[in-house]
């Protein structure tokens, strides 16, 4: 559920509208989710250097 909506939140540019209607969820969801995923990994999803990151480590898997 956490990696699913990661990927779906990077490959929509970030945008909490957009992932919350990709997976059909309500916007605070997808907050509490991202955020969630933020503490677990000891990323800050809002810096792009930490995207490009987390982005590269989900292509490598």
């Amino acid at each position: 559920m956490l990696l699913e909506t990661l990927e779906v939140f990077l490959d929509n540019n970030c945008s909490w509208a957009r992932t919350a209607e990709a997976l059909h969820l309500h916007v605070n969801t997808v907050h509490y989710r991202i955020e969630r995923i933020e503490r677990l990994i000891g990323r800050n999803l809002s810096r792009l250097d930490d995207k490009l990151d987390v982005h590269a480590a989900l292509l490598c898997r």
